[in-house]
Formats: C-alpha cells, structure tokens, sequence
C-alpha cells in the first residue's frame, strides 16, 4: 500500500469522510446562507451558534451513509467537470467561442438534464430504484415540455 492509498484509508478510518467533511460542508452552507439572507439578523454568534447545531443535526441524521452519499456525488461529479473540460478544450482548439457557446439556452438545458442523470445515478449506488413507469412518464413529459418551448418559442 502507498502512503497516499495508506493515508486515505486512515482518514476513513478515523471519520473523516464520513464525519468530518460532512459537518464542515453542512456548517458552511448553513453559515453562508444565514449571513447572506441575514434570516437571524447580523449577530455573528448566533449564526455561529445556528449552523454548529444544525450541522451536527443533519450529521446526525444521514451519518455515513451521507459520507458516503456525498463521496459518490462528487466523484461522478469531477469525471462529469473533467469531460466538459476536454469539451470545452476541444471547442477552443477548433476555433470556437466559448462565451457565446455558454449563453445557449438549450446547452444550459442539456448541462440541467445531465446533472439530474449524475443525481439518479449517485442515488442508485443507495439502492433507491425507480420503476420505469415512472421513467417513462417523465421521458413523456420532458418531450413534452421540449414540444412546447420550440413551438412557443418562435413567436
């Protein structure tokens, strides 16, 4: 075992996915969302106080099982960043612009479909199935609602 291999197994070991990094996560979003909606006024105490709480809360809660949750978002996360990176470079290389590559509403579109595929995918490493009657119904819809943005959308 390498010391890299040997160093992440003992983080493990001792919580560090499964705890630690959860925590801090949720005590971030928690104390950035309070700070920034200034929901709990401007006491920098008590949002302190708040986002402790409720990080250890929602650690309580998931316990390594949202560890492992968040482990697998991100890792299929950074392949998915990775291939649109090689995209992005291979666009650049032939002579495209990015920028306006960007502003399409149907790229932004594509970019939301595949970040919900990655949510499935990571929630089906939890053994959370859906049925494909449901998948259907829904493939019917988005299909539909494509049909009513191209029709409605040359006006």
């Amino acid at each position: 075992m390498n010391p890299f291999e040997l160093l992440v197994y003992n983080l493990n070991q001792m919580g560090f996915f499964g705890f630690l990094l959860p925590w801090l996560l949720m005590f971030a979003v928690t104390y950035g969302l309070l700070v920034k909606s200034k929901a709990l006024g401007e006491d920098q105490k008590i949002i302190g106080v708040v986002s402790l709480v409720a990080a250890f809360f929602v650690v309580g809660y998931g316990g390594p099982l949202l560890g492992t949750f968040f482990s697998n978002l991100f890792g299929i996360a950074a392949v998915v960043l990775g291939g649109i990176l090689v995209t992005v470079l291979f666009v650049s290389m032939a002579g495209g612009d990015i920028s306006k590559f960007a502003e399409s509403r149907e790229i932004m579109a594509l970019l939301a479909g595949v970040g919900i595929i990655v949510f499935m995918i990571v929630l089906g490493t939890f053994g959370v199935t859906v049925e494909s009657d449901v998948v259907a119904a829904i493939f019917m819809v988005i299909v539909m609602a494509v049909a009513v943005v191209f029709i409605a959308g040359k006006q």
